[in-house]
């Protein structure tokens, strides 16, 4: 046998990139009969061999982005133990969920296997055995998550220096997913931290299919060099796209049974019922509800159920059987999921990807998209869209969740996506990362914690003022105390919050119960509202009733039955909805041209809500009054919408965030614009006042310790735009 030749280099790399790999490295890849390797890949190789430059890597889903960093990462690696130079973990990479730690450990197994290079996985589910080998004996790669390395610093803190003393790579997978979070505050201090507990700086590499704007995420890396990092992009040459969005109408108010699934549970049936699919859920409650539909259908039809439900609540052995199934081509499967799946777990070639619903964004889309068409397959994607079948609203005959949806299509195909918010202080993480670091370290100065968090560290825009304002407030909740010689302690209240599991996630958990057969576990769900004995539920594919409630277990005991119900917390938070789609809903309403990918009946509740625009007078006006309530229409994102409430409630005006629009019941149009234009030459209140009059500020987990005046400052900061809301009130004065 012939052995295949090495892949041929980039005008960019260099006709010797390949060359440049460690010689384990080149035969693992001519053992796999590669032929080539992607650009993507070949372009990867010198940047992160070299080991002194930060690197982000954007490529499509299945593009080949953990060939292109461990390639290189390993070759590095191999050399280094080749000469006895690796003294601890040379390689972290964080990630977002256990499944894809999982999945990315599968697939380098092999790879450092071959070179001797050991990988090791942590997680909550990861054996005890496993970390204390790699505590003795620290080296290779690690995959870990955000929460388990939190973990590490509070709990073995006089040990991270000796673990990572070696580091050269930090490598975060999935960097979109931490873009303007809470979590990806965290995030952006534990790298900080790792390079000062190594002693050095480690290069950064970070992985996405899904960046609105590169540069941005690049900054997000390396705070304050983020022109400093490569960015390199296989925007390739796209793929043939088989795309559909089908229209239903239903009753879908409060008290009609039955539903979006129920409407499009026929054809989606048809669809998914052969081959390997993925059907898009935007809730738990969604995601059982619909396997629960289409199972009945394959059970009339007397055919082995491909279906099954994926979802966070579900025990991670349920989860891997779902994906195992997805994964074996021998018989059909589809798994019908929530965002557990939007992400990189490779769960083999899809046939068809199905978004049920309103997409929550447009780059969850794309994520969700590129699960189909691996190869040279076209990409295939249904979505379904259940408007109101008997319209008696304006807001009704606007058909909003299908002209969002249209609007969201379009932009996709345009290849934008939402871009990330990274100016949110979050001071709610920095609460966290104190704690953290005073348990780290065992207590430390207020001037020591603000240069490693602030000053030099993920938090630079808090200034020594906040920084003090919120250790005096963290004082006095008894978050943490001062010994005579200033060093800073956890207070008593701190160390509860400590020694709780949940203080390793910059979100907050809530409390679940165990939901249990005399089989075993199946998974957790929220306690809130409680669920009582005799009641039905539907969980992981099957409706099952509770026997038993055991509060102080926290475990609900089941026994199969027929019949079905949701679990109470099941139905999902809304994703804020972005300027640039709401604004793009409006060119859509203005438009004339029907989407080809439309079917008749999408087709025909486009032309109802671009009629009922026109008739309206929303083509020229942002407001309408009716049944009382005079409407406003800005067009503009939530962030934008919820401060237009808040600056008519400011001038004594009662009003409600109603999705698209604001309500604003018993005030005339000509009375409002005439309270909104003495606004407009007032000029708007400061951004912090706006947000002290707010009832509730708290949005993140640490907020009730703020203050008052920090909490105002931080809600100010995140859920406001007062200049955005303020165009608006002047265009609808005028």
């Amino acid at each position: 046998m012939t052995r295949p030749s090495p892949p041929s280099g980039s005008e960019k790399t260099g006709p010797d990139a390949f060359a440049l790999l460690h010689r384990g490295v080149q035969r693992w890849v001519w053992e796999r009969r590669w032929t080539s390797l992607r650009p993507i890949q070949e372009q990867a190789i010198r940047p992160i061999i070299g080991g002194d430059t930060d690197v982000l890597l954007a490529a499509a889903t299945a593009g080949g982005k953990t060939e292109a960093v461990f390639l290189p990462v390993c070759s590095v690696l191999a050399r280094d133990a080749e000469h006895g130079e690796s003294t601890g973990i040379q390689a972290v990479c964080l990630s977002p969920l256990k499944a894809l730690i999982n999945d990315q450990h599968t697939r380098l197994t092999d790879l450092c296997a071959r070179i001797g290079i050991p990988v090791t996985a942590w997680h909550g589910d990861i054996g005890v055995i496993q970390k204390d080998r790699l505590r003795e004996e620290p080296s290779g790669i690690l995959l870990i998550t955000p929460e388990s390395l939190e973990a590490m610093f509070v709990t073995r803190g006089s040990t991270v220096a000796r673990l990572f003393a070696d580091l050269r790579y930090i490598v975060v997978d999935e960097l979109h997913a931490f873009l303007g979070t809470a979590r990806g505050a965290q995030l952006r201090s534990l790298m900080h931290r790792l390079e000062r507990a190594a002693g050095h700086r480690a290069a950064r590499i970070g992985l996405s299919a899904t960046l609105a704007d590169l540069r941005a995420a690049a900054e997000f890396l390396r705070p304050g060099e983020g022109d400093r990092v490569t960015i390199l992009e296989d925007r390739g040459a796209g793929k043939q796209l088989l795309l559909q969005v089908r229209g239903y109408v239903a009753d879908l108010r409060e008290d009609a049974e039955g539903g979006a699934c129920d409407a499009a549970t026929g054809h989606l049936y048809q669809v998914v019922r052969t081959g390997h699919n993925m059907v898009f859920v935007n809730s738990r409650a969604e995601a059982e509800s619909c396997a629960a539909a289409l199972s009945e259908f394959a059970e009339q039809d007397r055919i082995p159920n491909p279906f099954t439900p994926h979802h966070g609540s579900l025990s991670a052995e349920l989860r891997a059987h779902a994906e195992q199934r997805l994964k074996n081509r021998s018989a059909p499967a589809t798994i019908v999921c929530t965002a557990t799946l939007e992400l990189g777990i490779d769960v083999g070639w899809v046939d068809t990807v199905v978004q049920l619903g309103t997409p929550p964004t447009v780059a969850g889309l794309r994520q969700r998209l590129g699960r189909s068409g691996r190869g040279s397959a076209p990409a295939k994607l249904y979505v379904y869209i259940t408007e109101q079948s008997l319209p008696e609203t304006p807001v009704e005959r606007l058909r909003l969740d299908l002209v969002q949806t249209v609007a969201m299509v379009e932009l996709l195909l345009r290849r934008w996506c939402e871009p990330p918010d990274l100016e949110t202080p979050h001071l709610s993480t920095l609460v966290q990362q104190i704690l953290s670091v005073l348990a780290q370290h065992g207590g430390a100065s207020a001037l020591r914690l603000y240069r490693e968090l602030c000053a030099d560290g993920a938090f630079p825009g808090v200034d020594e003022q906040t920084f003090a304002d919120l250790l005096r407030a963290l004082g006095a909740h008894g978050i943490v105390t001062q010994e005579r010689s200033g060093l800073l302690l956890p207070g008593k209240v701190g160390e509860t919050l400590l020694n709780h599991y949940s203080f390793y996630s910059a979100f907050d958990t809530v409390e679940e119960y165990t939901i249990a057969t005399v089989d075993g576990d199946m998974g957790t769900m929220p306690i809130s509202p409680a669920v009582d004995t005799g009641a039905l539920l539907a969980f992981g594919g099957r409706s099952w009733q509770v026997v038993e409630v055991k509060p102080a277990e926290r475990r609900v005991l089941v026994v199969p039955a027929r019949g079905g119900g949701v679990p109470p917390g099941f139905a999902g938070v809304p994703v804020p909805v972005s300027d640039g789609v709401r604004q793009h809903m409006r060119e859509v309403y203005l438009g004339t041209d029907v989407p080809r990918y439309l079917d008749e009946a999408a087709a025909i509740l486009l032309e109802e809500g671009r009629m009922a625009f026109r008739e309206i007078g929303l083509a020229d006006l942002h407001v309408h009054e009716y049944d009382g309530e005079t409407l406003l229409f800005p067009w503009r994102g939530d962030r934008v919408v919820e401060t237009i409430c808040h600056l008519l409630r400011w001038v004594g005006i009662k009003a409600a965030h109603a999705g698209a629009l604001v309500t604003v019941p018993d005030v005339p149009p000509e009375r409002l614009r005439g309270a909104v234009s003495r606004l407009v030459k007032a000029g708007p209140p400061d951004p912090v006042d706006l947000a002290g009059m707010v009832a509730d500020k708290r949005r993140h987990k640490y907020d009730h310790y703020l203050g008052e005046e920090l909490l105002s400052r931080s809600y100010a900061a995140q859920a406001l735009d007062v200049p955005g809301a303020m165009r608006f009130l002047e265009q609808l004065s005028g």
